[in-house]
């Protein structure tokens, strides 16, 4: 048995308290069926005359999707539910998460909010931004004499 003294290193202790927090989320959502609160995975690409957002929506029917542009703000909110759902059936594991969930993206200045289009195919939502057109400068005349 060594008697070496070791130096105390806070961050040490943080990670060994961060690892025991995680270990007593996972074992109380582990076995649970409560859902628990999903963000849907999403891209952002931009193109040569839009930007075009790609949003991962398993399970989400089309009528619980909504998308809204208002303020320089894009926002997609909706919910997936647990649809069948018996109390004859005995769950080992609950992995998918369930329930309502919202993303909010900002819009470049400019954007033409009611030119905003979306579509959405086998699980995927792509909304599609038309980038607003470069305005030209504007020229002023002078009026000679004042």
């Amino acid at each position: 048995m060594s008697s070496d003294i070791m130096r105390w290193d806070p961050l040490r202790d943080l990670a060994a308290m961060r690892a025991e927090m995680e270990r007593m989320m996972a074992r109380g959502a582990g076995g649970g069926t409560l859902p628990r609160r999903w963000s849907p995975v999403s891209d952002v690409v931009e193109t040569e005359d839009s930007i075009v957002i790609t949003a991962e929506l398993p399970g989400v029917k089309d009528e619980d999707i909504t998308i809204t542009a208002q303020d320089g703000v894009l926002r997609i909110a909706g919910e997936r539910h647990l649809e069948e759902e018996t109390s004859e059936d005995r769950f080992h594991r609950i992995e998918r998460s369930y329930g309502g969930f919202e993303r909010s993206f900002t819009l470049p200045p400019g954007v033409a909010e009611d030119d905003i289009s979306a579509g959405v195919a086998y699980g995927v939502l792509k909304v599609t931004i038309p980038k607003p057109s470069a305005s030209a400068p504007k020229v002023i005349a002078i009026n000679p004499g004042g």
